[in-house]
């Protein structure tokens, strides 16, 4: 396994380098330098290399240009940075988001270190998506704040995504997946009358890379073909799972699934950034009063900030779609600098009903103005997607000829 390691630290270089030595099947390339004064070197290495270890420095702004160009630039190795107790919160939250695998202080015990150097060095290579093989699409859910009716949209539009078996003419069945990313109080589970399990937990605490064997032990199906991996059963710290960990799970996922449903916590982590980067569509369930703008206008600013080219739609919760929209309504919008094409009614009844049965909307309450917005908006979802797909289709055409 080929790894490079690069500070201009002697001290560092030589104690990881003494490290490496010891564990069997490491090849290793020093190089005396800092990682923004390697130059196209590095992302040259980035191509061959299982990992890449560097010692951050406090001042690490050119530090994360550089890794940006380095991810940019394709190539499979992660990476590792090691920082000393000086280098701010602020400084390390944004190597992460620059795509540090996962960064580690310099007093952590030898011991400890290679565990970290062994777990990032197993090869990425043999789980690289082939050409012909497609990608699922990452739809994800998030909310100006709880009670709004973020999970019930993501649970039933989880559901309506599946399609129907249809009892005359062709049956339309897609294989979609819903993961409830609130580690803490994660609701999906008890939306869809299933157990609980720990597996998020499991690759938090053990920092797993979950393969097709630990996904399929841990994804549970419901009676309508629905797949779910459900938040842990107990209370875990939102920061538990690492970047790189969640960035692996989800593109397992999508060469698994036709579509990623995730439903988010109401909490930034650092973890969210390789969710986003996924995304190929954000729904934020929010309300039209001047709170909810304030809040939906922060999350569209930082989503934006992660994935600039992040499709996000707004849904208006437990608000009817109105005939002539009041001034509040109207004003709202503006300020959001978009369009409320989706509203979901408050219809609390069919709701509690559907969650106490443990069952999605449709089976529960299918003429509901509630079930019949939610299937509509996965239905425009659909076209979307569809009509992408075809572009991209009739580009690479074009290009063959």
């Amino acid at each position: 396994m080929d790894i490079v390691l690069i500070s201009e630290d002697p001290a560092f270089s030589e104690r990881l380098g003494a490290i490496l030595d010891k564990q069997p099947g490491f090849a290793v390339t020093r190089c005396d330098a800092s990682l923004a004064r390697m130059n196209g070197k590095a992302t040259d290495l980035a191509k061959v290399s299982e990992l890449i270890v560097f010692k951050a420095t406090p001042d690490a702004q050119d530090e994360t240009e550089a890794l940006r160009a380095l991810i940019a630039a394709g190539g499979n190795a992660r990476i590792l940075a090691v920082s000393d107790s000086s280098i701010p919160f602020g400084v390390a939250h944004s190597l992460l988001r620059a795509g540090v695998s996962e960064i580690v202080p310099d007093t952590i015990e030898d011991a400890e270190l290679a565990k970290v150097v062994n777990r990032l060095a197993k090869p990425r290579r043999l789980t690289l998506i082939s050409q012909d093989q497609s990608e699922g699409h990452v739809i994800v859910i998030s909310k100006a704040r709880g009670g709004i009716g973020a999970t019930t949209l993501a649970v039933n539009l989880a559901d309506q995504l599946c399609g129907k078996k249809k009892r005359f003419g062709k049956s339309e069945t897609r294989k979609v997946i819903l993961v409830d990313l609130d580690l803490q109080f994660g609701a999906v589970a008890g939306f869809l009358d299933l157990q609980s399990n720990d597996a998020l937990y499991s690759m938090a605490r053990d920092r797993i890379e979950p393969d097709s064997v630990f996904l399929q032990q841990s994804i549970v199906t419901t009676p309508s073909g629905l797949s779910v991996l459900t938040a842990p059963d107990g209370f875990m710290p939102l920061n538990a799972l690492q970047p790189d960990q969640v960035r692996f799970l989800i593109n397992r996922l999508r060469q698994m699934y036709d579509y990623v449903v995730i439903d988010l916590p109401p909490a930034m982590v650092d973890w969210l950034t390789p969710v986003l980067e996924a995304a190929d569509h954000l729904l934020i369930v929010s309300g039209t009063s001047v709170p909810f703008v304030q809040q939906t206008r922060r999350l569209i600013d930082f989503f934006k900030d992660q994935n600039p080219s992040l499709r996000i739609e707004v849904v208006v919760g437990q608000e009817k779609k109105p005939l002539i929209r009041s001034r509040r309504q109207t004003e709202a919008a503006k300020a959001l600098q978009t369009e409320f094409k989706h509203w979901l009614p408050h219809d609390p009844k069919s709701a509690e009903d559907a969650m106490d049965r443990g069952r999605p909307l449709s089976e529960t309450a299918s003429r509901s103005p509630l079930t019949k917005e939610i299937a509509q908006i996965a239905t425009d979802l659909l076209k979307l997607i569809g009509t992408k797909a075809n572009n991209k289709t009739a580009s690479a055409d074009r290009l063959g000829r």
